[in-house]
């Protein structure tokens, strides 16, 4: 490690205050969560034959794992119902009067920083590769090479930070915390299942960078009404805490509509012509300034903000920001979106602004600019009519 200037900043600061949004939020009134299997994956993905689930994400290289740390094998699959960050290390006691609450499961501690990773800000999570690897997707949660890897001091980048990034397998990457800089090499490319998260290393690795040491949570109460849940969890943890609500349903309707009213015809066009005034800038992974870069969820939430609506940052949290209508029922202004990470096929991972006749505006790839497309079906998500506050 080198001394040096490095920062560390909680992801509560950075990410802002997690279930305090600014739009008229929905209930997250989602009653049955299901594992993501064959039969409910996305329209349009592929599986491996036989086999009914996606292939684990691929490492740098599974000859050079020394295996000198034990991490425990596969146990079960956990389900994810929400993330919860504090600006300090949680205090005593606090974990375990989560556990207490009626419907939690089980609950996973984290070191939660967004630190400079190759000179760019990413949100990185310090595991216990042993433990956690029970709440990451499938794909990834049943590979002990990810999770050896991890273990070791090397760093799983999300698919989309390492593929959108070309930050390579094998390939080394500077990690710039609180206590200097550590060399650290990228072992896979495979999405945490936490929303916003662009990294996981080891929590050996997170203090050595200077991480807070246990401010995160991940919480799993597969059978809990999760806006009941928020509000046990808000009475358990404190005001200070941040939560994110990372449930998803992956098949039938959505069994809410959202609180609020629909955007109107005024903001919709005034966002969109915001939208449409960066057509041709570059697609930049994290970007959100305007006449330089833009990634999806960037553009979206730019656009929506020159039309006087926040909504938030993440794709995954833009999917909560409104009504879920069928694609049949799209209007101008509607947001598409995706579930196209092979690593994570439950995940909410692209975003889109319908502009109507089948045409959409986005921000697609590294590589490729601001434009506007035709809509693609194969594995849609859904459509998300945004709400505001009925005043």
């Amino acid at each position: 490690m080198t001394a040096g200037t490095g920062t560390t900043v909680v992801l509560v600061a950075a990410f802002g205050a997690f279930g305090s949004p600014a739009w008229a939020e929905p209930r997250p009134d989602v009653a049955d969560r299901p594992s993501v299997t064959s039969s409910s994956l996305p329209s349009g993905a592929a599986t491996p034959s036989g086999s009914g689930t996606y292939p684990s994400p691929p490492v740098a290289d599974r000859e050079r794992l020394d295996r000198d740390v034990r991490v425990a094998p596969f146990d079960e699959p956990r389900s994810r119902e929400y993330f919860a960050v504090s600006a300090e290390p949680l205090a005593p006691g606090l974990v375990e009067k989560v556990r207490a609450i009626d419907g939690v499961r089980s609950v996973e501690v984290v070191d939660a920083a967004r630190i400079q990773v190759d000179g760019v800000a990413m949100s990185v999570l310090g595991v216990t590769p042993s433990t956690f690897r029970n709440y990451a997707p499938a794909p990834s949660a049943e590979s002990d090479e990810i999770w050896q890897g991890i273990a070791e001091g090397r760093i799983a980048l999300s698919n989309d930070a390492g593929k959108q990034r070309d930050l390579d397998l094998g390939s080394t990457v500077a990690m710039a915390g609180a206590r200097g800089t550590v060399d650290k090499e990228v072992w896979t490319h495979a999405t945490s299942g936490v929303a916003g998260i662009d990294a996981l290393i080891s929590r050996a690795s997170a203090a050595e960078l200077g991480f807070p040491r246990g401010n995160g949570l991940i919480v799993s109460a597969p059978g809990a009404d999760l806006w009941q849940l928020r509000e046990d969890l808000k009475k358990a943890l404190g005001p200070d805490i941040s939560l994110q609500v990372l449930a998803e349903e992956t098949s039938g309707p959505r069994p809410y509509d959202a609180d609020g009213v629909p955007v109107s015809e005024a903001v919709v066009e005034r966002m969109i012509a915001a939208a449409e005034s960066q057509l041709g800038v570059p697609y930049v992974w994290g970007g959100t300034t305007p006449g330089r870069g833009f990634d999806c969820s960037g553009l979206v939430q730019w656009a929506f903000r020159q039309a006087g609506v926040e909504i938030p940052r993440v794709t995954h949290d833009q999917w909560w920001a409104g009504e879920h209508v069928d694609y049949a029922e799209a209007r101008r202004g509607d947001l598409i979106f995706w579930r196209s990470d092979p690593t994570a096929p439950d995940y909410i991972s692209h975003v889109a602004i319908y502009l109507g006749d089948g045409k959409m505006l986005e921000a697609p790839r590294t590589g490729d600019v601001v434009k506007v497309t035709d809509v693609r079906t194969d594995k849609m998500a859904g459509v998300v009519r945004v709400h505001v506050a009925d005043r």
